[in-house]
């Protein structure tokens, strides 16, 4: 890729996006990790309100 204003080369190196894809896949799984942890706290409060 070449920045049409100047022509310099503005390529994104293969490393920065393995890193991109590999820290995306994590921010996923803490979603996930956190969703299921939200619905934890939500089932054991729902059973203390039903006591």
């Amino acid at each position: 890729m070449v920045c049409p204003s100047c022509g310099r080369d503005i390529a994104v190196p293969a490393t920065l996006l393995a890193e991109r894809d590999d820290l995306l896949r994590k921010r996923e799984e803490l979603r996930d990790e956190l969703r299921r942890a939200r619905d934890e706290v939500e089932a054991i409060t729902r059973r203390r309100k039903s006591r």
